[in-house]
């Protein structure tokens, strides 16, 4: 029996995703020029937004080409039931991404998983390339394109603080979801920040992992 109320928010590349897609599509056509990027903005002296936007710089690509290259990617073999669960029990699930639109929408298209809200930067090919577009402004954050932190407070927001607000992640662009997230799953990059930081979470491997976790908090329904 379900006991308490949640809305799910996920992170996309490396979580939903089985490889960090936005990483591979810049370094492959960039010829590995983006890499030099890298550290200035995990250190932090670089903000995604400007990032996003050199990296940008650096592509030389179609956009056939793009969806190319996006073939060869994998979900989560878990995620599709992970879906189908969510909505048969009316779980709200949200894709919020750091990452550009193009791709997410490609492989869920892909993987027959449309009708999921995604949140994310914008990517439009032109001239041989791409630039970035940030439909989503951050009030305070001057890190993220998207901060995760300020779009689940959005959640939250819609839903007049009547659920817990479940984020489940897995890497440096997810550090400022853990400031709004009520639950917290984790792994690779952002279990090491949180075991750095004495930052509660709960560990997984899949979402097979996350849901029945979920069930054991009560806030998904087991198998009768």
């Amino acid at each position: 029996m379900v006991e308490k109320k949640c809305l799910i928010a996920v992170d996309f590349d490396g979580t939903i995703s089985t490889r960090d897609v936005g990483y591979s599509f810049f370094h492959h056509f960039s010829g590995g020029k983006n890499d030099e990027l890298l550290p200035f903005w995990k250190s932090g002296e670089m903000s995604t937004r400007e990032c996003l936007i050199r990296e940008a710089a650096l592509v030389k690509t179609s956009k056939e080409q793009a969806f190319k290259f996006l073939e060869d990617f994998k979900l989560d073999k878990a995620f599709p039931e992970f879906v189908k669960t969510c909505r048969e029990q009316d779980i709200s699930l949200t894709i919020i991404s750091d990452g550009l639109d193009f791709y997410i929408e490609f492989l869920l298209n892909k993987f027959d998983l449309t009708g999921i809200k995604a949140i994310s930067n914008k990517a439009i090919f032109e001239n041989g390339g791409i630039s970035i577009m940030f439909p989503y402004d951050n009030r305070r954050c001057q890190s993220c394109g998207s901060c995760k932190e300020e779009r689940i407070e959005d959640l939250k927001k819609q839903h007049q603080g009547e659920a817990d607000v479940v984020f489940i992640g897995d890497g440096y662009s997810d550090v400022c979801a853990v400031k709004a997230a009520d639950v917290l799953f984790a792994k690779k990059d952002l279990k090491k920040y949180c075991d750095d930081n004495s930052i509660e979470y709960l560990d997984y491997d899949d979402f097979d992992d996350v849901k029945s976790k979920l069930v054991d908090l009560g806030y998904m329904k087991g198998l009768s």
